[in-house]
């Protein structure tokens, strides 16, 4: 993966820090912090990456939001799958509490904005 820095745009307020071949990173210090973003179309049911946690201290997964209508899951191998088509620029997201990971025991307000947002994250719920 080619990983380069990126400056602030516009208002400061969104800036590009990381970007992959097919995802790249925003920071947006108003919302939810930093989120993955395609770089590229992807279509419904096609491959995103592999839940990988571990292996590079940046990793997608790393840097994927929570949401209460996501448009990734992971499947049986550990691949998200888009569960929708995913247009270049969309925010890049899956339900955390359909794949819990014990290192990291999620306690948040769940800012997805969804219609169907339960509003808090924890890692209680999942179980």
């Amino acid at each position: 993966m080619d990983k380069t820095l990126k400056q602030a745009n516009g208002d400061g307020r969104r800036m590009q820090l990381v970007h992959w071949k097919d995802f790249y990173v925003l920071e947006d210090r108003d919302l939810k912090g930093r989120g993955l973003f395609a770089a590229k179309n992807f279509a419904k049911g096609e491959s995103l990456y592999v839940f990988d946690y571990w292996s590079e201290e940046i990793m997608p997964m790393h840097l994927t939001n929570h949401s209460c209508d996501p448009n990734g899951r992971f499947d049986d191998r550990g691949m998200l799958i888009a569960l929708r088509d995913i247009e270049k620029g969309d925010e890049i997201t899956f339900n955390y509490l359909l794949h819990p990971i014990p290192a990291s025991p999620w306690n948040f307000e769940c800012r997805c904005n969804s219609q169907n947002c339960i509003g808090w994250i924890s890692v209680e719920s999942s179980y």
